[in-house]
């Protein structure tokens, strides 16, 4: 059975901060063809959140230089990068949810592809 996909990026929670609304857009606008709003909603949120989280753990880190406070940036950022990877956002999940890879495209195939257009 097919999930329905978005129409276009959804409102993100009115309590999202800054680098959370950055990543709720960036998430629905570039996972538009495989990330579900009837399925993948709160996996989005919870990314979102953790990237709320890892601006103010940064600030802490900045402010303090305390090592337990850079630790906590770390963790945050490694669990964002596992949230990520959980909704296809690295190379490896997108070959496992089969959908399209980045391909790196030469001078001359470019080249030739703008002579053919």
């Amino acid at each position: 059975m097919a999930l329905p996909a978005a129409d276009g990026v959804p409102d993100y929670p009115a309590d999202l901060g800054l680098a959370g609304r950055q990543v709720w857009d960036r998430a629905w606008q570039a996972g538009i063809s495989w990330i579900s709003p009837q399925s993948d909603m709160t996996s989005v949120e919870m990314a979102c959140r953790l990237a709320d989280d890892i601006a103010v753990a940064r600030e802490r880190y900045r402010a303090t230089r305390d090592p337990g406070d850079g630790r906590m940036v770390a963790t945050f950022q490694r669990e964002l990068a596992t949230a990520l990877g959980t909704l296809g956002f690295d190379p490896a999940a997108r070959t496992r949810l089969g959908v399209a890879e980045v391909t790196r495209v030469s001078k001359l195939e470019a080249l030739r592809a703008s002579r053919q257009g």
